[in-house]
């Protein structure tokens, strides 16, 4: 289970993506300490990237690395300072790219970019129970809003004009869609499903990711405690998660939340799963510990896999096949206009 902050970290992750490299490297949580300066206070804010329309300066790899590592510990992670030198290489690398992609956008780009970006705006501030909410929450992953509306109109963008150069020129067939739908049964099925409804007693400050000292967490597991005692009593399962749940994303609808099965160990609160379809109808957990915090849990309505049918999977099998073939022209396509716009990478001089 995601809570409400990781889940909209999520989607800010998603819209701001450095490169799957990165997000699928290996991260550990490591101790909280005090960041090391940056390079641009250390050395100025140098010019690091240069060409025709092109200059990245220190400053903003450093922005774009800040909003990674507070989107990542709103999610309960950690990026390791081992990992810095290549989270800020992807960054770097991206924010060439997207500056070369921005110099080729035609009107009819930035206007499909403003209502691709304003659209994922718009269902971005449906998770939230506020305008007011939505920014603070902004901020506390080390954005303004601004900042965030100005990125992601930008990245819409930046998906125009690759929408236009690349995948236009795109072609699927019809026997490459059914060939793919026949060898891979396992992405086009309903996954199993457990309803619940649960209580979540934080052990973490949802802003941050911090971990609660031990005194506190022993309170919380102490409220977690007595609400599991009245929801075994009978106590209506629904208004004790509206009174006492710190899912922000749930409480609200009395801890309504649908859990699917996953495979090959991939799911990212296991304990949570785990416990949501051993359960059967109407039981309720004891306390489940995830690195979340406490959960009760209890189960309204199980769900069985169903296949779905090719006709109804057909436009997506067929996006899918574009995108995995703009992804392999992709690359290409950027190094051809850097060395156009030639683009040198400039390693600052430390010793000034």
């Amino acid at each position: 289970m995601k809570s409400f902050n990781s889940r909209f970290a999520h989607g800010l992750i998603l819209a701001l993506t450095l490169s799957g490299a990165v997000l699928g490297a290996e991260r550990k949580l490591e101790k909280t300490a005090a960041p090391p300066p940056s390079a641009a206070t250390l050395f100025g804010d140098k010019i690091i990237a240069k060409g025709k329309d092109v200059e990245v300066r220190q400053s903003q790899v450093d922005d774009m690395f800040i909003t990674f590592k507070s989107n990542r510990a709103a999610m309960g992670e950690r990026v390791s300072e081992a990992m810095r030198s290549k989270v800020e290489a992807d960054i770097l690398e991206k924010l060439i790219a997207t500056q070369l992609l921005l110099g080729r956008a035609t009107e009819a780009d930035k206007t499909k970019g403003k209502e691709i970006g304003e659209l994922f705006v718009a269902e971005q501030k449906k998770q939230m129970p506020s305008e007011e909410s939505f920014n603070r929450q902004l901020i506390s992953l080390g954005m303004t809003p601004e900042k965030f509306h100005a990125q992601i109109l930008e990245q819409g963008v930046v998906n125009a004009v690759i929408d236009r150069e690349l995948k236009i020129k795109v072609t699927v067939t019809e026997a490459q869609m059914k060939e793919f739908y026949e060898k891979n049964p396992g992405y086009f099925q309903e996954p199993e499903l457990a309803k619940v409804r649960h209580v979540l007693i934080y052990t973490r400050d949802p802003a941050t990711g911090q971990e609660l000292l031990p005194d506190k967490k022993v309170e919380k597991q102490r409220l977690a405690q007595k609400v599991l005692t009245r929801a075994k009593a009978g106590e209506d399962f629904a208004w004790l998660a509206k009174e006492f749940s710190e899912d922000a994303a749930s409480k609200n609808q009395g801890g309504e939340y649908t859990v699917a099965r996953t495979k090959d160990n991939e799911s990212r609160v296991p304990e949570f799963e785990g416990a949501a379809f051993s359960l059967g109808i109407n039981q309720i957990s004891e306390l489940v510990t995830t690195r979340y915090g406490y959960h009760i849990i209890k189960v309204i309505e199980k769900v069985p896999v169903k296949q779905i049918d090719y006709a109804k999977v057909e436009g997506r099998i067929k996006e899918t096949l574009v995108k995995e073939e703009v992804q392999k022209q992709l690359p290409t396509f950027v190094v051809s206009l850097k060395t156009e716009a030639g683009v040198e990478i400039v390693v600052p001089d430390k010793k000034k």
